[in-house]
């Protein structure tokens, strides 16, 4: 039996279920709040000492890191493969799996932050807002989420996301001028862990970044048509904002 604890909203979380649909292995969803701070909990912290979503727990066995966990997930189990049999594929695969942990993922908390969490934030009172973070146990975070509430937007961190994007963009496109894919002639892991950017770009209002790229703008669309990436997608009532569901 295999169990996913994951969070709706989490880019991470939503490459591990994409890789889940695409491999077409059952598993038993484990829903993890973490507007009420569920990853923080001693429980939680025995599967995964990181605190983060999303985890799988495979006959038993915690496997956590959500690019580690895909790996774990196309080795294991039946379905289509998502690894290229090319070594050469394999490397590009690996390097754009690296790109989007070391950077897409880093360059996208920006406009989540800014644009999405700090909105919602903003609304609340400053009764609701301490009663909200007062259940945090940590106090560095209790402070960010207190200046997201009641500070300015960072543009200046925004327009350091978008020089992010443009980076990795122009090597996505690169590829795809030369292949169907992001990694050779078959979708990949590599399709799989950029392809949340679309879902948290749209809430953003910013998927106009794609413009200048249409090879990746094909790519996108093609991504979107895919019956698990469609799956994939949260709720409405799983999203970023919805803080009391």
């Amino acid at each position: 039996m295999l169990e996913l604890y994951h969070y709706g909203d989490s880019l991470c979380s939503m490459k591990a279920r994409l890789c889940l649909l695409e491999k077409g292995v059952a598993f038993v969803s484990r829903f993890v709040d973490l507007m009420k701070w569920e990853h923080l909990t001693d429980d939680y912290k025995s599967l995964n000492p990181n605190s983060v979503v999303p985890t799988i727990v495979h006959d038993g066995v915690p496997i956590i890191e959500s690019t580690v966990i895909n790996q774990y997930v196309d080795e294991v189990f039946d379905g289509p493969k998502l690894t290229p049999e090319d070594p050469v594929d394999r490397a590009k695969m690996r390097v754009f799996c690296k790109m989007q942990d070391d950077i897409l993922h880093p360059a996208i908390q920006k406009p989540t932050f800014n644009l999405l969490v700090k909105p919602q934030l903003s609304k609340k009172s400053d009764d609701e807002l301490d009663e909200w973070l007062s259940t945090h146990p940590l106090e560095k975070s209790r402070k960010l989420f207190q200046g997201a509430a009641r500070g300015p937007v960072n543009n200046e961190a925004l327009e350091e996301a978008k020089t992010q994007f443009n980076f990795v963009f122009n090597r996505m496109e690169e590829a795809l001028t030369e292949t169907e894919w992001l990694s050779g002639s078959t979708y990949s892991l590599a399709d799989i862990a950029c392809a949340p950017i679309l879902d948290r770009l749209g809430q953003c209002e910013w998927l106009d970044l794609f413009s200048p790229f249409p090879k990746l703008s094909s790519w996108g669309e093609k991504i979107r048509e895919r019956e698990a990436f469609k799956a994939m997608r949260p709720k409405d009532k799983q999203r970023l904002g919805n803080w009391d569901n």
